[in-house]
């Protein structure tokens, strides 16, 4: 991808991502979800978290189809009870502007 302002990606550069976050069914062991995301494609990183839901996943694809499919497999094949998803839009800049 070029980095410089007002470029455009290249097509094969272009990924959506969302994070979702993950209840499982109180049916389900933890050890199906993880499973579950180390045999999908689009899955780019995921935690246990310690809260009201059970895990975070990071999803990537190249195109919307394919993101809103993984997570239809989330719910569907991971054991998730609720998966909300979140879009990311952009990467915040964390450098400090002088």
């Amino acid at each position: 991808m070029t980095n410089f302002p007002g470029a455009q990606p290249d097509a094969e550069d272009v990924r959506h991502e969302a994070i979702v976050c993950v209840r499982l069914r109180t049916t389900v062991a933890g050890s199906h979800l993880l499973d579950h995301l180390r045999a999908q494609p689009y899955v780019a990183a995921a935690w246990w978290i310690a809260a009201d839901i059970d895990a975070v996943v990071l999803l990537s694809a190249p195109s919307m189809r394919e993101l809103h499919r993984a997570v239809a497999d989330l719910r569907l094949l991971g054991g998730a009870q609720d998966a909300d998803t979140h879009m990311v839009l952009r990467k915040m800049s964390l450098a400090a502007i002088s």
